[in-house]
This record gives C-alpha cells, structure tokens and sequence, in this order.
C-alpha cells in the first residue's frame, strides 16, 4: 500500500500501535520551545489510553536531548519527541538504537521533518494522532559520525547560517530569525571542497554542500530536488557551484520554482558515503544544528527509524 503527501507515494506499513495497560511513553521536550510545554504535557495525558503512563524528561541544554532519550529508551512503548527538527533528529537516535516507533509533536521554527510526513501542527491533534488511527512510516537516517539526522545535513551557507542565528530570538519569532544570519552567511566566501563520494573524489569550489535524507526545506511543497527522498536507501549529495552574484541568483530563481535539478550550477550524486573536507573548515549542521565540523563522513541506514504518521490516501 502507498500513502501520498503533498504529492509524493511512500510505502505504507498498515501495522500499529495497539496500547495495553503498563505501557510507559517517554517524551523528551525542549522546554525553550516555542510550542507550551506544559499544555503539550496535558495534551499527552488526556489523549493516553487508561492505564499507560507518561515519563516526561525536559533538556537543559545542546546535546541532552539525545542523552535523556537514550537513558529513558529502554522499556518504553513509544518514544516522543517534543519540539524542532535537531530535537526529533536527538530522539529518533534512542528510538533506532532500542527498536522504538517514534512520535513527534512539533513545536519549533520549521518543523519540517514532521510537516513531510504530514503530522499535525496542532499540538492536541499530533498527541490524538499517537493514540488514535494511525500508521507506522519506515524512513531512512542519516549518519554522521555518532549523530542521527533524518531530514539534511550541510556544510557552506546552511550551516554558517545556523551558526550566526540568534537562538533567542529564533525561540521568538520562528524562522524569521535567520533572515539576519542568511544575509550575513551570503556575505561569506565559499569554499574549496574534497568530496569522496563512494568511489569518486570530486574537488571544486562552492558556497554549499548538502547532504539530504529529505525532500525539502521550509515548507514540503519547496522541493529540493526531485530525486531526493527518504525512503529509498541513500543519501542525496548536492554540490552547488553557483559562485558569482548572477549564478546564485539563477540558482535561488530555480529553487523556488522546484526546478533545481535543472540548473547548471548544481552537481547532485546518489551515495551510501560521503566524506567531506573543506577549506576553509567549515561548520556542520545536522537537521538545523551545529554538531561538528569539517572533515566529517555521512552513511546511510535504511528504513531505520519507524514514525507514528497519519493514515493518508
């Protein structure tokens, strides 16, 4: 069976949860969200079924994500993550490790890995979607190191942009935030890159380097490229080579007419690795967060994180 969002088929698995009593959810929730922790908690435990419980565990800081769902994996029935894409990228980590479906409440600046697969923006909504009719979706992950990223990683403007945005002023306003960071990062000189991607060395000059999982950015209907996807067991490697004013201008034009894959400034490659040296070194972003830098090597683990997704036609 195949499901359809926003135009695109995946495979659909028709298995689901059926919930017991003693069963234990464990939510991880960055309480900086944008979204009310507090109302996402009572949203959980009014849509839980009798019987089941909720461990709730809140991050301090960069990184507790990932650790607090990893001490809190074991036993659960479902693993919740509660906030933006790094959050759900720091979950989905516990959840491939211990065999977990994961769940998604979005409440960050974009949420774009959620909106792909077409769960709900509403926080009462996405929590009634956990323990009402639902599917569970097979994606591809990422790897980076001993990182998990489910949506894109990226070395260039995204990442140098992601590391200039105002983490405060992104909890305010959302993605307006980084407006101020792109026009700083457009500023900067790209760089020259050493991709070994599976058997090919390719070296050139560029502003950006993507390594994609999924489709899109922003928004699901503003396709990257129309190869990208999540679901088929590679990473996507995209090299843009537009350096001058025109040529990225031309490239930005094709971007937002979901014609990238026709520019002449963009190299795209399909690879299950890819390692990445750069100079200058350059910033990493895993699904919107700075986690390492240059050189890094990305691998791909096929269908290896199961989402708890809406039933589509």
């Amino acid at each position: 069976m195949t499901a359809r969002v926003d135009g695109v088929d995946f495979a659909e698995n028709v298995e689901t949860i059926t919930w017991k009593r003693g069963d234990r959810i464990l939510a991880v929730a960055n309480p900086a969200t944008r979204g009310n922790v507090a109302r996402i908690e009572r949203a959980l435990i009014a849509a839980m079924p009798a019987g089941v419980t909720l461990d709730l565990r809140l991050t301090r800081g960069p990184g507790d994500g990932r650790l607090l769902a990893h001490d809190g994996a074991p036993g659960a029935r479902l693993v919740v993550a509660v906030g933006g894409d790094g959050t759900v990228s720091d979950v989905a980590s516990a959840a491939i490790e211990h065999g977990i479906p994961l769940g998604v409440i979005p409440a960050g600046s974009t949420n774009i890995i959620a909106r792909e697969i077409g769960i709900p923006r509403d926080p009462t909504e996405a929590a009634g979607l956990l323990f009402g009719r639902h599917r569970l979706h097979r994606l591809d992950a990422g790897v980076c190191g001993e990182r998990a990223f489910l949506h894109m990683a990226g070395a260039g403007f995204d990442s140098r942009l992601f590391d200039l945005t105002d983490s405060r002023w992104k909890q305010r306003v959302g993605w307006p935030a980084y407006l101020p960071a792109a026009a700083r990062a457009l500023r900067l000189p790209a760089a020259q890159f050493r991709l070994h991607i599976d058997d090919e060395l390719l070296e050139m000059t560029s502003p950006l380097v993507l390594v994609a999982n999924g489709m899109s950015i922003i928004h699901p209907r503003l396709r990257v490229h129309r190869a990208f996807r999540p679901d088929d067991g590679w990473i996507d490697v995209m090299i843009v080579t537009a350096t001058s004013p025109y040529a990225i201008s031309r490239t930005l034009g094709r971007l937002a007419i979901a014609q990238l894959h026709r520019s002449p400034y963009v190299v795209h490659r399909r690879a299950k690795r890819c390692q990445i040296e750069s100079d200058p070194i350059l910033p990493i972003q895993l699904d919107g967060d700075v986690v390492t830098s240059t050189p890094a090597t990305f691998t791909i683990r096929p269908q290896a994180v199961t989402f708890v997704a809406p039933v589509l036609r």
